[in-house]
This record gives structure tokens, sequence and C-alpha cells, in this order.
């Protein structure tokens, strides 16, 4: 299955079962998630391989959308799902965890924008302590200036 495939399966699952405009939401996610990992380096397949069953994504998601609007505790359909679609079959890693299988992208996201935030303050720090020292570097800079000045006229 390739990119288009993984999403148009993902549309089909979902149409009907939640808003259009829910439908499009998800499917243009799931498109620039696949489409950010292959810039980082991953192969299609691997991403793919990584996501799981589109079908199976769409029920997490119809899911979540029924928890929204009915009440109920998700972790209930997660279970379930697990059951009906795998009896007997080793569970993947975002099911161990009660986890849908859009939330690992959304926590790799908010990983990458935690990074970059605490990259950020580290840059001000350093410019903040770089404008702290500046004046002394300054005064050094002319002392040492006016001393070579001084010598270069004793010789």
């Amino acid at each position: 299955m390739n990119k288009q495939e993984f999403v148009d399966r993902l549309r089909v699952s979902l149409s009907g079962k939640i808003p259009p405009g829910q439908v499009e939401e998800n499917a243009r996610y799931y498109e620039d998630y696949i489409n950010t990992q292959i810039r980082l380096g991953e192969t299609e397949e691997s991403v793919l391989d990584g996501l799981g069953d589109p079908r199976l994504i769409a029920r997490s998601i119809v899911a979540a959308e029924n928890v929204r609007t009915e009440g109920g505790s998700e972790q209930e359909y997660a279970h379930r799902e697990e059951r009906e679609e795998h009896p007997g079959r080793n569970r993947h890693f975002l099911h161990v965890a009660n986890l849908p299988a859009w939330v690992l992208p959304v926590l790799a996201g908010g990983f990458l924008l935690l990074l970059l935030v605490a990259l950020g303050l580290i840059f001000r720090l350093v410019l903040h302590m770089l404008a702290w020292l500046w004046p002394l570097i300054a005064i050094g800079m002319i002392v040492i200036f006016f001393i070579k000045l001084f010598r270069d006229w004793l010789h």
C-alpha cells in the first residue's frame, strides 16, 4: 500500500461516520505526517507500517468522536476495538497503552516543539549573558589597546 491508498482508505473508513470536515482534516493530517516523516529520511513503507491499518485508525477516530459526543470512556472503546480487530494476535504498542494511532504523531510533534522552545531559551540565555559581558569585554579591549600603544611608544 502506498501513501495515497492509505489516505483514501482512511477517508472511506471515516466517511459517513464523522462530519465531512473532520474526515478531510484527519486525511490531511495523516498525509502531512507521512510527508514529514519521508522528508526526515524514513521510507514511505516504514512510515505506513508504523501507522498500521488505516481502518483501525479510522475506528479510533470515530470512537473518540463518539466519546466526545455521547460521553463514556475512550479506554473502553480502545479495549473493545482491539479484541474485535485482532483476537489472539500480538497487540501493537499503541493499543497496549490504550492510545489511538493518531496520538503518537501528536506526541512526537509536542516533543519537537518542546525541544525547539528549550533551544530558544538556551540561545536567549547565551545572548543575555553576552549582553551583560559586552561592556566588560569592550573596556578590556580598550585597556589592552592602550597598553600596547604605550609599550610601542616606549620602544
